[in-house]
């Protein structure tokens, strides 16, 4: 992806800063802004020329910064601090100036990482949006101290410290992604979310603090829940409208689910005449290149659909496994293999990422977990032992929801992978998290948001010609349906297996399924090049752990089809071919890599 990166300079190091753009610019369309160096700090960016400012960075009375990503309310709250400037970078500074930078950032509502710089103070701050979701990485260790949106622009300098965290394999292989700040690198961290880090270039100390937490979100609980469905709706208008423009390339991704027909169904309200472009992927016949053609079929939105084959999926995601440094399985990397092709059509996707966790409760797996603080035992419940990577003790999830924590691990270090992977070729919008509409949300019960209570209603009260006739993806069945419920039931239960002895089977059966990683890692092809990889005899990943990952799930998977290691496979190869690929050992007949040695 692209972004930002730089280092503070010592006597001891000589960085360059040409080695990290020459990994940031692993693109030809990618866009270089010019170096910058003083006798203090190297710094500079790489971006897709969509949002933000054209370059940077940006200077006023000697404070600098760089920015990689947007602001969607900074006009809107500028005048509520007295600023007066119109560019989010320059609000930024201004801010700064005035000394209200924190309570700036704390109600800017945006996606973005940044670096400022203050010249005459010999300061620099780093900071995050609200919910840290475009990454940025930090490396300090013995008065060393850089920074870059992609790990390997840290590991590009020479130098750096490349000692392994243990804690990050097992981690990975138990549940699929990191938690937590943690990267593959003991020294490298991930920037928390609505973080500043103060960095006084003189000393090396760093400070860090949260300018915005959970805890701010005050309790709602005597708002009715006809009323809130009603507010919901509104909020989620104007989420859609803030990030979305008829001057803009946009478009989107369309599936079987609800949030991106929700997205879609929301445009179409506002701007009856969108008919931008809309597109699916799958395998033939699945329900969600199904549901889509429903849903746009009475549109003249451009649409297209983007088929998976056991032949077109692997060889692809390899080198996308270096473009997410390693810490996305290969197996959730549905639809990088399009991005290109994606890229031709739009400039900005919006996404309807988290939108059934954050409205619709999804993580909320019984009534038990309602209305309290994430613990230790909730946490171990979702994570195994590993639950204390996530930064559980942390003062950020102080709020009586388990949520919060969730989206900051599984989703902001799984499901935003994915988004990660794809900035190479377009931005990325997301409606849900919004800060507006995740405010209200989380000010009601969380009975309200359970079991898509609240979320369904909504969806049904102000777009029921998207919802009504139109099945969901996950039952088979439109969401004004009583058929999901009675099938909850125990006399349903009895019926269906009752019937099942007379060979009579009742219930819709749905194809949900988009892939089929479990037969594809059986074709020849795939199965050689996988069994090369995790060959114990050649691999990397020994120098990590005792186990054989060929002998204990590639094998098995093989030779008996009633068994799915698929995950456990395509997470080790995804460790290995990072592996390789940092060390600029990956090659093969089949497959040929860029040689990524740094």
């Amino acid at each position: 992806m692209p972004g930002i990166f730089g280092f503070l300079k010592n006597s001891v190091h000589h960085f360059s800063i040409h080695s990290m753009k020459n990994e940031m610019k692993s693109e030809t369309h990618f866009i270089s802004d010019e170096n910058f160096e003083d006798d203090y700090i190297a710094s500079s960016r790489v971006h897709l020329g969509t949002v933000g400012e054209k370059t940077s960075p940006v200077i006023k009375k000697g404070v600098m910064i760089w920015v990689e990503g947007e602001a969607y309310n900074h006009l809107e709250i500028s005048d509520s601090f007295g600023l007066k400037e119109k560019s989010f970078t320059n609000l930024l500074i201004e801010a700064y100036r005035n000394n209200i930078l924190r309570d700036f950032l704390n109600r800017l509502d945006g996606y973005f990482c940044a670096v400022l710089y203050d010249h005459n103070k010999q300061h620099l701050k780093i900071f995050t949006d609200r919910y840290g979701l475009r990454m940025l990485y930090w490396y300090k260790k013995d008065g060393v101290i850089a920074w870059g949106s992609e790990v390997k622009s840290i590991l590009a300098l020479e130098g750096i410290d490349k000692t392994a965290d243990e804690t990050s394999l097992p981690c990975f292989m138990d549940n699929g992604h990191l938690l937590g700040d943690h990267t593959w690198f003991k020294h490298i961290k991930l920037v928390e979310p609505a973080t500043i880090i103060h960095i006084d270039i003189k000393s090396k100390e760093t400070t860090q603090e949260y300018y915005w937490t959970w805890s701010e979100i005050d309790n709602n609980e005597s708002i009715s829940f006809d009323d809130a469905v009603k507010k919901l709706g509104e909020l989620f208008l104007k989420s859609v409208e803030r990030r979305f423009s008829k001057d803009e390339d946009i478009g989107m991704g369309l599936s079987g689910g609800l949030d991106s027909r929700a997205i879609f169904a929301a445009l179409k309200h506002i701007y009856p005449d969108y008919n931008g472009f809309v597109y699916t992927f799958g395998i033939p016949g699945c329900e969600d290149i199904k549901i889509a053609q429903q849903i746009i079929s009475n549109t003249k939105c451009e649409y297209e659909k983007y088929y998976f084959t056991n032949k077109n999926w692997f060889k692809p995601r390899i080198d996308r496994v270096w473009k997410t440094d390693g810490m996305q399985d290969m197996k959730h990397m549905h639809g990088s293999e399009f991005s290109k092709k994606i890229s031709n059509h739009l400039e900005i996707k919006l996404n309807g990422y988290l939108g059934d966790a954050v409205l619709g409760g999804s993580y909320l797996k019984n009534s038990e977990y309602l209305d309290q603080p994430i613990t230790s035992d909730l946490a171990y419940h979702y994570y195994g032992h590993h639950f204390e990577l996530g930064n559980l003790k942390s003062s950020y999830f102080d709020i009586q929801s388990i949520d919060p924590f969730l989206f900051m691990n599984r989703g902001r270090r799984f499901i935003n992978m994915g988004l990660v992977n794809g900035l190479s070729e377009s931005e990325y919008r997301m409606p849900f998290f919004d800060n507006q509409l995740i405010e209200f949300a989380f000010s009601l019960p969380d009975d309200y948001r359970f079991d898509n209570k609240l979320y369904g209603k909504m969806l049904m009260n102000y777009f029921p010609d998207y919802f009504r006739d139109i099945p969901w993806q996950n039952t088979g069945y439109p969401l004004g349906s009583k058929m999901p419920q009675m099938k909850k039931t125990l006399l349903y239960r009895a019926l269906r297996k009752g019937l099942k002895l007379f060979g009579i089977s009742i219930g819709k059966k749905s194809n949900a399924n988009y892939t089929d990683y479990k037969n594809w890692i059986r074709s020849p092809v795939v199965s050689k090049q996988l069994s090369g990889i995790l060959n114990s005899k050649s691999c990397f990943y020994s120098e990590y752990t005792d186990e054989d990952f060929n002998e204990k799930y590639l094998h098995p998977h093989l030779e008996n089809k009633s068994v799915d290691y698929s995950d456990q496979i395509l997470r080790a190869a995804t460790f290995e071919i990072y592996l390789r690929q940092l060390n600029g050992k990956f090659n093969s007949d089949e497959f040929k890599l860029t040689n990524h040695s740094i």
